[in-house]
């Protein structure tokens, strides 16, 4: 079965078994090696810290059922990965992350179910390594420009990247072996906006463009409403 890249202008959640199913968002970036290398300014980074660092705080302050939660913030906007025990738990965890003041967007992609077992989790660690170091491997694009997270065999990519950008990572991550389905958090830059970012980055001051989301599109896929143009894989 052949699959097909589809370049969505709009935010819809998307369903697919393979390649990379978007959620728009209005700023992103990644936690790097080094501040300089991040397409985020210092200042963004610091933040996502704080974000990330209180979420948990505040989590765990929380009575949940029972729950294994992991928080991830790109450029404020929060993504909600791992597993709770009620749909209430689900909802109580986005509405405690969505309450911290620097958080801009929380994507709520907390699952119903019993939590993820050790050797799961593993596996995850493992195959979020194979996806960086796929990406790694490509001089079409840079690691640094987006984070990696891995649940349940689901990567969640979240990062600023050019449209070629985008396209090149969905496909390379969802031919990682363990990768069952792949959800992009991109802000797609031009590649003015991509400049803008590094001149803007390297002098400190922040920075935070708007963009939209890819995916990659299988038999059992779904959207709503975006208007989308594929492109042969």
């Amino acid at each position: 079965m052949s699959k097909k890249l589809l370049l969505v202008s709009a935010a819809f959640s998307v369903a697919v078994l393979t390649g990379c199913a978007p959620v728009l968002i209005g700023s992103a970036a990644m936690t790097g090696a080094s501040v300089a290398a991040d397409r985020r300014s210092a200042g963004a980074v610091a933040n996502d810290g704080l974000i990330e660092t209180k979420s948990a705080l505040h989590l765990s302050q929380t009575n949940f059922s029972s729950s294994h939660i992991t928080t991830t913030s790109y450029e404020g906007n929060v993504l909600l990965s791992g597993e709770v025990g009620t749909e209430d738990d689900k909802e109580k965890a986005a509405q405690i992350v969505k309450s911290i003041n620097e958080v801009n967007t929380v994507y709520n992609e907390l699952a119903v179910m019993p939590n993820s077992s050790f050797t799961s989790r593993m596996s995850d660690s493992i195959t979020a390594s194979k996806i960086r170091a796929a990406l790694l491997d490509n001089k079409q694009v840079t690691l640094t420009s987006l984070k990696v997270v891995v649940e349940r065999g689901v990567a969640y990519l979240i990062g600023a990247v050019t449209q070629q950008e985008a396209e090149i990572i969905g496909k390379i991550a969802s031919k990682v072996q363990g990768v069952t389905r792949v959800v992009c958090l991109f802000t797609i830059l031009t590649p003015e906006e991509l400049e803008k970012r590094k001149l803007i980055t390297n002098d400190g001051s922040s920075t935070v463009e708007s963009g939209s989301g890819l995916e990659s599109d299988s038999s059992s896929s779904y959207s709503t409403g975006a208007q989308s143009t594929p492109i042969n894989m």
